[in-house]
């Protein structure tokens, strides 16, 4: 599955002007933002689930596809902007054609921990803003983290060593961000404990009409002469490639 996206990853960083080629793109199933606590200290990584497989944060590209797109209802969602705004979001629930991103603190030993754990939103790079939030059993949102007018420590989760649990996470532009996440906590044993900030890398995909106006574009300028052709003898290489 994460081979076919490839070729649309490539489209999506054309049209940002972004080149994160190196990471590992990971689209669809279930992935959690991990935490851990090794030789003394934390290890914030990515967990693909669905294959057993641990990424540093550098090593991954957490991709928002065009499917995740939806509009502000407004009302008490208007910290997604006034109703009809669009807004990218990965769910809380499980869709089998978006990432289904969670926050994972089951390697965490919750005896070596004296209370709960605090992940916080340190830094968001990119075309929007970014928000993270919860809903209650009426479908009225709790935010937790709100990038819209600044970043403060009260943008922030509280984590159970041991545990797991899911979020929705928005997104209101198209593009590459960068969000740095610190997580915090009291070690029954070490004492204070502080990751420091660590950054994950996402890519919100523009809708599908996006990518036509793009291609029929480049066509254009490739029949004006404006993009040279690639030299005689060689073969075509690929592009490096809801809701506080």
């Amino acid at each position: 599955m994460k081979n076919l996206l490839i070729p649309c990853f490539a489209a999506g960083c054309l049209a940002s002007g972004v080149s994160a080629l190196a990471a590992v793109p990971i689209a669809t199933g279930h992935t959690d933002v991990g935490i851990a606590y090794e030789a003394g200290a934390f290890d914030l990584h990515v967990h693909d689930e669905e294959n057993d497989t641990e990424y540093s944060p550098a090593d991954a590209l957490l991709v928002v596809r065009s499917q995740a797109l939806q509009y502000s209802p407004g009302g008490d969602y208007s910290f997604l902007g006034p109703k009809g705004t669009p807004v990218w979001v990965l769910p809380a629930t499980q869709n089998p054609d978006l990432l289904f991103l969670g926050i994972g603190a089951e390697e965490l030993i919750p005896g070596d921990w004296i209370g709960t754990l605090s992940l916080t939103l340190k830094s968001v790079s990119g075309p929007g803003a970014f928000s993270l939030w919860s809903t209650d059993v009426l479908g009225r949102p709790q935010v937790w983290m709100d990038s819209n007018g600044g970043v403060t420590d009260a943008d922030r989760v509280s984590v159970i060593p041991g545990s797991h649990g899911h979020y929705n996470w928005g997104f209101s532009a198209p593009g590459s961000y960068e969000i740095a996440f610190e997580a915090a906590g009291i070690h029954r044993t070490d004492g204070p404990q502080n990751s420091g900030p660590v950054t994950y890398q996402f890519q919100v995909v523009p809708e599908p009409q996006t990518w036509a106006l793009l291609g029929f574009g480049l066509a254009a300028l490739y029949r004006l002469g404006r993009i040279p052709k690639r030299p005689e003898g060689r073969s075509g290489e690929a592009a490096s490639d809801s809701t506080r």
